[in-house]
């Protein structure tokens, strides 16, 4: 090998030994930062219905969404046009619930936004149908509370008062702010 060669190959293994630590040194492991990791949901779903019993294996309630969030690390579901259903355990027909918006906690309170329209499947009942823009709903209680514009109707009735609680269980609503009643009996 003459002097040409030898400095080529010198060269070249002087080279490979320069940047071959380079190449064979891993990236280091950047641990995701934990603000990011709660954001972020755990899992998405469309058009999905959930269905949630009781010990005795009776239906509590349903939900059904377009979109579904679940933010595992926060502690909440984020729904996009739900519609609930709550049953009565005592074998009552159910409240049909929906919104534009609704958010589920991990200690079973909904929250509802826009749009929100209660409806009473049982025809027998005094109060049909509440309309409001803003309710929360405790499923193990099914007790609910708005302190926004809230509109309850029934067969012969219309009602409109600022702010509501009710109690589904025992049918009891008691009126925040009374702003207006109107009765109209069939004749």
């Amino acid at each position: 090998m003459n002097k040409v060669g030898l400095s080529i190959a010198s060269l070249f293994i002087l080279a490979s030994l320069l940047y071959l630590p380079g190449y064979l040194a891993e990236d280091p492991v950047v641990a995701p930062d934990q603000d990011v990791l709660a954001i972020t949901p755990s899992y998405k779903a469309r058009n999905l219905t959930t269905t949630l019993y009781n010990e005795q294996g009776q239906r509590v309630h349903e939900v059904f969404s377009s979109t579904m969030e679940n933010y595992e690390q926060l502690g909440f579901v984020l729904f996009l046009a739900p519609q609930y259903t709550i049953y009565q355990e005592s074998g009552e027909p159910p409240w049909q619930v929906v919104a534009d918006e609704g958010t589920l906690y991990d200690n079973n309170m909904i929250q509802l936004e826009n749009n929100v329209v209660i409806v009473s499947k049982n025809q027998a009942d005094f109060v049909q149908r509440v309309t409001t823009d803003y309710l929360e709903i405790d499923l193990d209680q099914q007790t609910m509370v708005s302190d926004a514009r809230v509109e309850i109707s029934g067969p012969d009735f219309l009602i409109f008062s600022n702010g509501l609680r009710a109690n589904l269980l025992n049918k009891t609503y008691e009126l925040n702010q009374h702003v207006q009643t109107t009765y109209s009996p069939a004749n």
